[in-house]
Parts: C-alpha cells; structure tokens; sequence
C-alpha cells in the first residue's frame, strides 16, 4: 500500500515560500507519475488552501507577554488511490465560529448546489473582514467532491490551531 508524503513544509509562508511550494508540487508530481488531471486537481486544491492559510494565519502570537512559535504546516500525502492535503496554522479563537459556519455550508451542498452557491457567490460581491467571498472554500469542495474535514485545537485563551484536509480520490 502507498502511503507517501510528497510534500512537506511548517514555517513563515510569503509569496516566495509559496511559489516554492508551487515547484516542489510539480516535481513530487513528475516524480511520483501523477497524471496531469490529478496535479491540475491538487495545484487549485493547493492553491485555495495556502489563500486560505494566509487570511487566517496568525503571525507573532504572544500569550502572557511571551511569543509562542507557532508556524503554518502543509503536508500532501499520496496514496494508491487518493491525495490528501492537510494544513496546520494557528487562528484567532474569535474567527472560528464564522469559519465554522462557512466550511458547513460548503459541506452541506450537493455538487449541483455548489455550483449555484459558487454563481451567486461570485455575482453578490460581499466579502468578509478577511477580505474573502468563501469562493475557495467553495472551489475546494468541488474539486474534490468531498467534504471539506476541519478541527480546531484550543491552545489557549485566544488561539486555536486550525486543522484543515481535503481529499480527493485519483
């Protein structure tokens, strides 16, 4: 059985980080003999999760005057029949109820219902204080065809870290 992990990385992301991300995709691709329609798949799923990442990320954490380390992770792990993609960061306690409720609304829709949610999302122009319409969220789940699986681990009085995978069979 086939359990690999093709790609790994837990640090500061930027645009530079991601765009080496980017190419440390299309070589694990290469070398792992995706076909073109999987990389295609993995490179959007990829693509929305590090936006998503960026807009939930949160940078210097101080708890009780003291920085606590905590940086994003993205991991792919390929198997015989199926990718996942899991990233790890940590988020403001106060953003996951609204986080919440948008992952299960996406959840909550068939594929047919997606795509009418994906139209009047694009068309209604309203955008949360992330800066985000939930089109990634959105995009993801019909990429995948599957429900997007999320958690949060409270780690302390004002933070969580949020855990969020997609999967998609190959």
């Amino acid at each position: 059985m086939l359990n690999k992990t093709i790609v790994s990385y837990q640090g500061p992301l930027s645009f530079n980080t991601i765009d080496g991300l980017l190419v440390q995709l299309k070589s694990a691709a290469q070398e792992n003999h995706l076909e073109y329609r999987v990389y295609k798949k993995l490179l959007s799923v990829m693509v929305e999760a590090l936006e998503n990442v960026t807009k939930y990320n949160e940078e210097n954490l101080f708890e009780n005057g003291k920085k606590m380390d905590l940086y994003p992770s993205l991991n792919i792990h390929l198997y015989n029949n199926s990718v996942e993609l899991i990233t790890i960061n940590p988020i403001k306690n106060h953003h996951i109820k609204q986080l919440k409720k948008r992952i299960e609304k996406v959840n909550n829709k068939s594929r047919d219902e997606l795509k009418e949610l994906y139209k009047v999302t694009i068309s209604n122009g309203r955008f949360t204080s992330k800066g985000g319409a939930g089109l990634g969220l959105i995009e993801m789940a019909k990429t995948s065809g599957k429900n997007l699986k999320y958690s949060f681990q409270k780690i302390s009085d004002n933070y969580s870290l949020y855990t969020f995978k997609v999967s998609f069979d190959i």
